[in-house]
């Protein structure tokens, strides 16, 4: 009987397992669902930025020279007007020492110029006066010589013919004085012009200065002989005097011969000193010259006081590159340091064709570096392209950093941007959101079975997505081992939002 009682009960133990097992086999799974619905999405769009001053500067050289010193290096940080680099300033010295000499060198020729201008006008002065006096005095003794003569003739012939000789005598002299006169004042020209040269040719000079003297000899001779032929012509030979008159006009033309020297030397000093008035009266040039030769002073003491003063940072910032090394030499103008201010900072992210239709001017940002949290903006969309560490090119977006901390250029930055709302559109969770090779998918129950369904998904703010492709109200799998239960009979698990 217990043997009996035994079988029974393990046959019906049996059957309780059994039957255990195809409920449990036969009972569709539950898996939790969650409803496409209407909504709104703010998306964020992150990325990963570098650090950058507000503005790259490049700090050229403003003199030619040798690099003596260099004060910075790459990363330092400087303020406004620290001194960078220090040029020897050998080359500046030269050139100031050089328009020194030329300066001093006109200012001399300008008061040589000036003098004898002054001792030429004197002299041409005095000569004036003293022909005048000349004029006077020879007027009234040929009156007093012309009335002893008064009463003794020789023919009127002969007379007539030997002043005609003298006249064209005279003539002819006068012809040569005023040649020479005129080559004088050529000469006198070229010799100026020579002097005012930067390249003086001193043989040249010479030359000109012996062609002057040889001149003015001439002209002296031609006015001594010219003043002989009036004096011969107006002391033509009389007859018929007695020896009293005779004395009294010995001593006339004794005085008359007096006269005549003082006469032509004078016109000789008056012809020599205009002339030579003739050479300096260009005393402008001289002056310019003068005035050039200081402003290139001027220009090569200032050119000595840049190389003096070194180059300087023009703004607060940090030195990302130097260019040149000590020992080098430079010419003015060439770049010797790059830079970033540091008044401000800003970030630099690469941005996607995706996602820069989305990124606007004045959007908000949250920037993360290291364990520092900012507030940031964008301020500028790069309207070219640029390459990132791949190759593959990108938007360059610029965002502003709120902080007034000194931040280290050249750090990466975790950059969120808070994109616009997306108000009133579909959307499911994005946990509930797959992609393969076809698209975008999610798990839908359909009939009470799970279904794959491919979607078209738009932004995504981390919470929901946006989605094309489904009604409101598709029950959408949440459960992430939906796909096993692909074509499968489930239970659904609502769970609300």
């Amino acid at each position: 009987m217990k043997k009996i009682i035994k079988r029974v009960v393990i046959i019906i133990l049996c059957l309780a397992v059994v039957g255990g097992g195809l409920y449990y086999y036969l009972t569709p799974d539950t898996l939790e669902v969650k409803t496409v619905s209407r909504g709104t999405i703010s998306p964020r769009l992150s990325g990963t930025g570098t650090v950058e001053g507000d503005r790259k500067l490049t700090i050229y050289s403003d003199v030619g020279g040798v690099i003596d010193e260099r004060f910075v290096e790459n990363g330092d940080r400087v303020k406004k007007g620290d001194l960078l680099i220090g040029y020897s300033g050998d080359s500046q010295q030269n050139e100031v020492d050089l328009a020194a000499t030329d300066v001093e060198y006109s200012e001399k020729i300008l008061g040589a110029a000036t003098d004898n201008r002054a001792t030429y006008q004197s002299k041409y002065n005095t000569a004036k006066r003293k022909i005048a006096e000349c004029e006077a005095v020879y007027g009234l003794l040929e009156l007093q010589m012309m009335s002893l003569n008064s009463g003794v003739y020789l023919s009127d012939y002969e007379l007539n013919q030997r002043k005609k000789c003298y006249e064209a005598d005279i003539a002819k002299k006068e012809g040569e004085l005023a040649e020479k006169q005129a080559k004088l004042t050529k000469v006198e020209s070229d010799l100026k012009a020579a002097e005012l040269k930067e390249e003086k040719d001193t043989e040249k000079i010479d030359e000109y200065i012996e062609k002057a003297k040889e001149y003015q000899d001439d002209i002296g001779d031609l006015n001594e002989d010219i003043s002989d032929l009036h004096k011969d012509e107006i002391c033509l030979p009389q007859e018929g005097m007695d020896p009293a008159t005779h004395d009294r006009y010995l001593v006339l033309e004794n005085n008359l011969n007096t006269v005549m020297r003082i006469w032509t030397d004078a016109k000789t000093d008056k012809d020599t000193s205009q002339s030579m008035l003739t050479a300096y009266q260009e005393i402008y040039a001289d002056e310019q010259q003068v005035e050039r030769d200081k402003l290139t002073l001027t220009q090569a003491e200032k050119e000595l006081a840049k190389a003096v003063n070194g180059g300087v940072a023009p703004e607060d910032g940090v030195i990302t590159e130097c260019l040149v090394d000590v020992g080098a030499y430079v010419e003015k103008g060439v770049p010797v340091i790059e830079m970033q201010t540091a008044g401000s900072y800003k970030i630099r992210m690469m941005v996607s064709k995706y996602d820069i239709s989305e990124v606007h001017e004045g959007q908000a940002a949250e920037i993360k570096i290291g364990n520092m949290k900012y507030d940031g903006k964008v301020s500028k969309i790069n309207q070219a392209a640029e390459s990132d560490a791949s190759g593959k090119a990108k938007a360059s977006v610029e965002i502003d950093v709120d902080t007034e901390d000194n931040l280290i250029v050249g750090l990466d930055a975790d950059v969120t941007v808070i994109l616009e709302d997306a108000i009133n559109v579909l959307r499911v969770p994005s946990e509930c959101v797959y992609k393969d090779d076809d698209g975008s998918f999610v798990y839908i129950v359909t009939d009470g079975e799970v279904a794959k369904e491919y979607i078209t998904t738009g932004r995504d703010d981390g919470t929901y997505t946006e989605i094309e492709g489904l009604a409101e109200g598709t029950h959408v799998v949440s459960d992430p081992g939906a796909a096993s239960h692909l074509g499968e009979e489930i239970i659904e698990e609502e769970v609300t939002e």
